[in-house]
């Protein structure tokens, strides 16, 4: 029996020991591992709650779509505008416009270069015909909608960049409407 008890007391022993040493399954660096996945998960859990919050925010304010294209600039630091040579001899051009029933506008503009450059003068007066026959086409080309007061300066920058299209020596830099009118077509 005291076999048995010998053998009994060890297996207690060892039962006893097996549950008093920590197994080592995982070791030290597994447990970093997941501490940093741990820090990870709530790092990215904090910035998705965040995103949340701001965007949710926005949607309630409705801001959401106004940007930074819509600050004004100061008149203090706006560039002053260049000073230029100005050929106003494309004057009494008529033109139908392009709706039903047709509409007329009338129009006298001014051509700004750069100061100085006579080649460019010299083109603007050999070339006087030809200005008046594209700004009459590109007038016949639009309808009375597409001429309205607020799409004045999109007109003229279309208006320099057919012009520049003709020339061949230099560029016109400004236009400047010195009358337009339209006149609706009526039914």
């Amino acid at each position: 029996m005291s076999d048995e008890n010998e053998m009994f007391e060890e297996g207690e022993d060892s039962a006893v020991g097996a549950e008093a040493q920590p197994s080592k399954k995982g070791g030290f660096l597994p447990g970093i591992v997941i501490q940093i996945l741990k820090w990870a998960a709530l790092g990215l859990g904090a910035i998705i709650f965040i995103v949340t919050v701001v965007y949710i925010t926005m949607k309630f304010m409705g801001t959401e779509n106004q940007g930074m294209s819509q600050q004004q600039i100061s008149p203090e630091y706006a560039g002053k505008a260049p000073v230029y040579d100005w050929f106003p001899n494309i004057t009494g051009v008529r033109a139908r416009t392009a709706d039903s029933p047709p509409g007329m506008v009338m129009v006298d503009i001014s051509i700004g270069y750069e100061q100085g450059n006579k080649i460019v003068q010299t083109e603007l007066v050999n070339r006087t015909p030809q200005i008046k026959d594209v700004v009459r086409q590109f007038f016949a080309t639009r309808r009375a909608v597409d001429l309205a007061p607020g799409r004045e300066n999109d007109l003229k920058v279309e208006i320099a960049d057919k012009i520049n299209s003709i020339m061949s020596d230099g560029k016109v830099r400004q236009i400047v409407f010195d009358n337009l009118t339209i006149i609706p077509g009526t039914q």
